[in-house]
Parts: structure tokens; C-alpha cells; sequence
């Protein structure tokens, strides 16, 4: 979903209606892409401003990534036996 936001706020210049974002995605419901952009929010990646509608900003700088998910730049990680994965 933020990849479409992003994308869309390249091509439009503009943010993307909730329901341009449903049907971007592919999301059934309107309360189900709602929820995800309030997720998006409370991670730090967009800030949403109330009551307008196209009130979604991307956030200057995007949170960073928990450090379990990066791969360390020394090499291979290592799995439990010792052996590289």
C-alpha cells in the first residue's frame, strides 16, 4: 500500500483518495484500507490530516527497519548449527 501511495503521489502529484487507494490495491473494503493506512500512520511512514480528502503526506524520512530484518554487511548470516545459511 505505500508503494502505491508513493507512486501515485509521483504521478499525480497529489495523494490519493481512500477509495483510489482501495482499488489500487486491490482491497475489498473501505474500513480494511482504512485500517492499513492507520497502521502505515502509527509506523511513521504517512501523516494523515483530518477531515480532508486527500489528506495523506508521506513522512519526510521513513521509519528504519527493525534491525532482525537487515542482513549484516559482514557476510552471510549464520544459522544455528554454525554453518553459513
Amino acid at each position: 500500500m505505500f508503494d502505491f501511495i508513493r507512486q501515485y503521489f509521483t504521478d499525480h502529484r497529489q495523494s490519493p483518495l481512500i477509495r483510489e487507494i482501495q482499488s489500487g490495491c486491490q482491497i475489498v473494503s473501505y474500513k480494511s484500507a482504512l485500517d492499513r493506512l492507520n497502521a502505515l500512520e502509527r509506523k511513521g511512514y504517512i501523516k494523515r490530516v483530518p477531515s480532508k480528502h486527500r489528506g495523506i503526506r508521506l513522512a519526510r524520512k521513513p521509519p528504519l527497519e527493525t534491525a532482525a530484518v537487515l542482513e549484516p554487511a559482514g557476510g552471510p548470516s549464520m544459522d544455528g548449527a554454525g554453518a553459513p545459511a
